[in-house]
């Protein structure tokens, strides 16, 4: 079972892990989705009749025609991670979140939850922390912090905040239920990772706020 403490791979996991060379065919083609496979969607996997389409929603998330910016994406994902005590969920998203532009001292404050530094967060940042913290606290978001985000975000870009906790929120948990096991290294990632968001790294980089 993954822990932040212990990065060895193990074979701890308490559902099996499907094999894409033995999968049906649309099971085996949405685990190739993206360019490199994972435990998490192996284990997701077996679930044969949701995998195929819960793919192609997740994809969304790392489509360049989304409102939320990737780095908001990943501030998502990451303060997610940390509020359910995912380490397996950063794990896999940290490398991602590198390619978008964080660093060791930003990595370090989404970890503790203190993104009160303005050199490394912006306000509009600390708006979707707030959010996140809400949603996995709580459940839900205080309606002043709707409203504040309806004009700081944008509506869609909202909505698109909403999916992407509750995609990454129920990964999660099933990671940590499931005692998933943390992945062998993958040589190359980082190039790939960059490769696989070229067009959305190069839209991105023209925002100023």
């Amino acid at each position: 079972m993954t822990t932040w403490e212990n990065r060895d791979v193990t074979e701890n996991h308490l559902v099996p892990y499907v094999d894409s060379s033995t999968a049906p065919e649309d099971v085996c083609t949405a685990l190739r989705t993206l360019p490199f496979e994972r435990n998490i969607f192996k284990l997701l996997a077996n679930a044969p009749t949701f995998f195929p389409t819960f793919m192609k929603l997740l994809t969304c998330a790392w489509s360049p025609n989304r409102s939320l910016r990737s780095n908001d994406w990943q501030l998502v994902v990451l303060r997610t991670a940390s509020l359910l005590d995912a380490p397996y969920e950063w794990d896999v998203n940290e490398p991602v979140a590198r390619v978008f532009g964080y660093t060791d001292a930003h990595l370090a404050c989404l970890r503790s939850g203190d993104l009160s530094s303005t050199d490394l967060f912006t306000g509009r940042q600390r708006l979707i922390s707030a959010i996140v913290e809400d949603l996995c606290l709580q459940n839900r978001v205080r309606t002043d912090l709707v409203e504040k985000a309806k004009a700081v975000l944008g509506g869609e870009a909202l909505m698109d905040l909403f999916y992407t906790q509750g995609i990454y929120a129920f990964l999660g948990r099933t990671m940590n239920s499931c005692h998933i096991d943390f992945d062998p290294p993958i040589p190359g990632l980082e190039v790939q990772l960059r490769k696989y968001n070229e067009a959305i790294i190069e839209k991105e980089s023209k925002y100023t706020d």
